[in-house]
């Protein structure tokens, strides 16, 4: 896969009404870099291969697919990431979100990325997922497709009985399966991208509960359901800091009587951390007590990344080859089709290995991405 360099052009977002527009989400290191990478069908050099999440506030990443339609996929942080608070990351998404909703932009759905490696659902992903499930609202499930990933670093029987949960526990996916989101496995190839891609390319459009709640609603962040849910988790982190402290306390006051110094001296400086950070979460409550308004005031405008660009007179790949045949030779999914309807259906793939699309111009042409701090 080529590297595409960088530009410092910008690049508006103003999409077309025939232009599809799909944010991709999931807990940091679900492999959301990853995906639109493949879907652009040029390494970006947005991937992260480290402890740390790659993906700063909100990106925007767009690909012409026909001639009338360029696809937009929205690169969003996730929960727990390592640069951002959690209120940081609430906060990017819902000025996306709003902002784009009040100028009439609506997106045409959602994709949810989970690591099928994660052999549990820890904290973490629970609290990433429940806050997902707030933002999209019961209505907008219908448009979000769950699909799991990392199927290449884990052996098949393990990754069915981590699927097999996912789908039967209702507080996983569940719920939201039997509200119509689509379920789906990526295997980490342009061809299983663009197949879970494809099923967005519609006329449908969706609206999510946060954008109800923050333009029609004119709701604060922290009074939508994503926001409370997330404050929900703040006052769970700020009761077991409590607790803490007053058992530090406790010992601290032991210690004095003692007359032990050095124990005094160590408990003394775990009160003062735990007093950092319960000051912090404090003001990450404060942060989500916001409105759309404010939250714009203090955000970057769109910015585009655009690599390379489409050529109108060139000719579609024919559908001889055979794209989808190393999907084929993996175990089945038993709760997904992998040939349902889309666009691609057994397109072959062009020699740079990207999934199917009009050819773009040489390996290097400029980039610009839209961040949302």
């Amino acid at each position: 896969m080529s590297t595409i360099s960088e530009s410092q052009h910008a690049t508006k977002f103003d999409p077309r009404p025939t232009d599809i527009i799909v944010a991709v989400m999931g807990m940091t290191g679900s492999g959301k870099s990853t995906f639109i990478s493949h879907c652009v069908g040029v390494d970006l050099g947005i991937v992260g291969h480290g402890l740390q999440g790659y993906t700063q506030g909100v990106g925007c990443y767009m690909f012409p697919y026909l001639e009338s339609v360029n696809v937009y996929l929205v690169d969003t942080p996730g929960f727990d990431d390592t640069n951002l608070t959690d209120s940081d990351v609430l906060r990017a998404i819902g000025a996306w979100m709003g902002e784009t909703y009040s100028r009439d932009i609506k997106l045409n759905g959602i994709i949810y990325l989970h690591r099928i490696t994660d052999p549990r659902m820890v904290g973490s992903a629970k609290k990433n997922l429940f806050i997902f499930k707030k933002l999209c609202g019961q209505n907008a499930l219908k448009h979000v497709t769950l699909a799991t990933t990392m199927w290449e670093a884990v052996q098949p029987s393990d990754g069915e009985r981590r699927e097999h949960e996912l789908l039967e526990t209702q507080e996983f996916w569940g719920y939201m399966r039997s509200k119509g989101a689509k379920v789906e496995r990526h295997y980490n190839n342009p061809e299983s991208a663009m197949r879970i891609l494809s099923k967005f390319v519609t006329d449908e459009h969706v609206v999510t509960a946060m954008q109800e709640e923050l333009v029609n609603g004119r709701k604060q962040l922290s009074d939508t359901a994503a926001g409370m849910e997330l404050n929900s988790e703040y006052r769970k982190i700020e009761e077991n800091l409590k607790r803490e402290l007053q058992s530090r306390v406790e010992e601290l006051e032991e210690a004095q009587k003692k007359k032990d110094d050095e124990s005094a001296m160590f408990l003394k400086e775990c009160r003062k951390q735990l007093d950092d950070q319960i000051a912090q979460v404090l003001r990450e409550r404060r942060e989500l007590n916001v409105t759309l308004a404010k939250m714009l005031a203090t955000s970057t405008l769109p910015i585009v990344r655009a690599p390379g660009s489409f050529d109108p007179s060139a000719e579609r790949p024919s559908s001889s080859g055979n794209a989808w045949q190393t999907e084929a030779e993996r175990p089945a999914n038993p709760y997904l089709n992998t040939r349902a309807s889309g666009v691609w259906r057994g397109d072959e793939v062009p020699d740079r290995g990207r999934s199917p699309a009009p050819p773009y111009q040489s390996n290097e042409q400029p980039i610009n991405r839209w961040l949302v701090s």
